[in-house]
């Protein structure tokens, strides 16, 4: 019976040495894993980033065009006014001296 129980001990240890080898393989592959997620984590946010900077250049770019366009029209309107009031100036001065002239 003793060599019998020599084999189960033998077997028990040789069992644990498994164990023990396969944890220290999962915890190998799961700091492996671990890394991996942290590298595509970065460069995910990286690549956000990135489309992020892209989507606001491009929206400041739209606001810059819109509002060159709105200064553009507003300049025109000021020069129509001008227009309009010089115009009608000299149509007040050309009435009055009619009137003073008693044309």
């Amino acid at each position: 019976m003793l060599p019998d129980l020599a084999k189960i001990v033998a077997a028990d240890r040789q069992a644990q040495e498994a164990v023990r080898a396969a944890r220290e393989e999962a915890q190998a592959l799961k700091s492996q894993a671990d890394a991996r997620v942290r590298e595509i984590q970065a460069h995910l946010q990286e690549e956000l980033a990135q489309i992020r900077a892209r989507a606001q250049e491009e929206i400041l770019q739209q606001a810059e065009a819109r509002a060159q366009e709105i200064q553009q029209a507003a300049q025109e309107e000021v020069r129509r006014l001008t227009e309009q009031h010089q115009a009608h100036g000299e149509e007040a001065a050309a009435f009055l001296v009619s009137r003073v002239l008693g044309t």
